[in-house]
Order: C-alpha cells, then structure tokens, then sequence
C-alpha cells in the first residue's frame, strides 16, 4: 500500500484537486482566479506523475530543460502558496479584552449571496446578532455593494437580517456601495467618523475626535472592531494599520471547514494583489 501510493502521489494529489475544486464550484460562487491556480496546481502535479514514470533513459546524459523548468516552477509554485497559507495563519491577531472593555463599533464585511449561497455570510451575521446581546451600546456598520450575481446589496441583506433577529436600527449603519476590502474599511471608518461627531454634539459623550490636524480624525481612542470570517481577517488588519489605524481590533467567524483551504487559496491571491497595489501595512 505504501509502495502504490509513493508510486502514484502525485496522480492521486492531482485527481484530489480537481475533485476539490468540483466540489467548491459547485456548493460556493464560481472564482476564475481560483480556479486558475487550482487548475495550474492539477496540470503540475499531472507533469509531475508523468516524469517520475517516465525517468531518464540512461543513455541521455542530463535532464531537458523542459523538466528542469517543470520542477523548478512546481517547488516555487507550491511553497509560495503554501507559504503565504502559513503566513496568514500565523499572522499575530488583535483580540479585544473582553473583561475590562467594550466595543463602540464593530465594522462586518459582506461576502457572496449569489444562487442561495450564503453559509459564509450568515456565519458572520449570526456572529454579529451574538455580539450584539454582549455589547448592547456597540454600533454595527455593515459594508458590502452588490455583486455581479448577486440580487441585492450584502450590506443590505445583513441589516434586513439584523432586523429579523430583533437588533434596532439606530444601532446600525450601513455602507453598500464599497466593492471591495479597501473600501469596505474606508468607506466604514467616514461613517464612525460622521456618527462620532453627530452623537459628540448631541450626547457630549465622545471628547476627542480629532488629532493634531483638523483633517486627521483620531479613532484609536474608540475600540473598533473587525468581523469576518478568520481567512479575511489577516488582509484587513493590514489594511487597516496602512490607512492608520493602530488597534484594529480582529472578531473571527466560523467557516466551514470543507471551505477552508479554497477560502485561503482564494484569499493568498488577495493579499498578493493588495500588496502590488500597496494597500497593506504589514
């Protein structure tokens, strides 16, 4: 048994792939991207089961440089996205102290709603009602725009959600317009920013909203907080540290774990790309 699978690993790496990639396809929203760097992993390892059948003849002197090439590319291909997978884990979290503070808003990211499938954002929303009964003054800003395939706005699908579960709309804000992470965080942070200022003048409550410039508006003195799924989390606290905000506070929700390895592939090519675009502090 042992022999069979040394003999035919890659073979069967390969069909495991594509059977994965199937199966998410079929149960979440179709991705091109992803389903491009899946596609390329099948085709490697498929190269790769192809050359250790078919070893060097004895009488050719060095490999080609067509397997040369194919080895070289496969080990940079899977240690860097195996890499970036680790990075992400391992990426330090900031968790607030629950015993001793209180969130005063916490910032919940939409994700896909298209054909029905809506396990990854209900997991955030039911994390959202929860957070609600332990933090009864916090705010929830809700961000996320309509997507292609999607029949309405995620960050309005969640607050009708909220409305379901009982949470009262004065303790929501809503930003669906913002068609990605960036401006998710930006485009929450001008709302906070507005709400702070527009209850600092009714309630006299919050007293210092500005820092150093009259343009710089001050949020590391409210506790902020991050919720989505713990795969997302890791780009937007980069995110959030490069446009200035020192503590963002990270509220993981659960994903499924058939999804797991999809969702931090799909998420590697998303940190890569907000590192090219010099979006994320790390």
């Amino acid at each position: 048994m042992i022999n069979f699978i040394k003999k035919y690993i890659f073979l069967i790496l390969s069909v495991v792939v594509m059977a994965y990639t199937i199966i998410c396809d079929i149960l979440m929203t179709f991705s091109i991207s992803m389903n491009t760097v899946l596609l390329t992993a099948f085709i490697l390892l498929l190269l790769l089961y192809y050359m250790e059948s078919n070893p060097l003849d004895l009488e050719e002197r060095s490999p080609s440089f067509l397997r040369i090439f194919i080895k070289v590319f496969s080990t940079f291909f899977f240690v860097g996205v195996s890499g970036l997978i680790l990075f992400n884990i391992l990426y330090p979290k900031n968790y607030l102290n629950a015993d001793d503070q209180k969130f005063d808003y916490i910032i919940v990211f939409g994700a896909g709603i298209s054909e029905n499938k809506t396990e990854i954002m209900n997991s955030r929303i039911e994390t959202a009602v929860e957070y609600s009964k332990l933090y009864p003054s916090c705010k929830f800003v809700l961000t996320g725009a309509k997507g292609g395939n999607e029949l309405i706005e995620e960050a309005i699908y969640m607050r009708n959600y909220l409305h379901e579960r009982g949470i009262d709309d004065k303790r929501i804000l809503i930003d669906p317009f913002s068609i990605n992470t960036n401006e998710n965080i930006v485009n929450s942070l001008k709302l906070i920013k507005n709400d702070v200022i527009k209850r600092n003048a009714k309630e006299n409550i919050i007293t210092r909203p500005f820092k150093n410039k009259d343009d710089y508006f001050d949020l590391d003195f409210l506790n902020v907080g991050f919720m989505s799924s713990e795969f997302h989390l890791t780009r937007i606290n980069m995110m959030a540290k490069k446009i200035g905000i020192s503590r963002p506070y990270d509220i993981p929700c659960e994903t499924n774990p058939l999804y797991k390895p999809y969702m931090y592939l799909r998420e590697d090519l998303s940190i890569f790309k907000a590192l090219v675009l010099n979006q994320i502090k790390v």
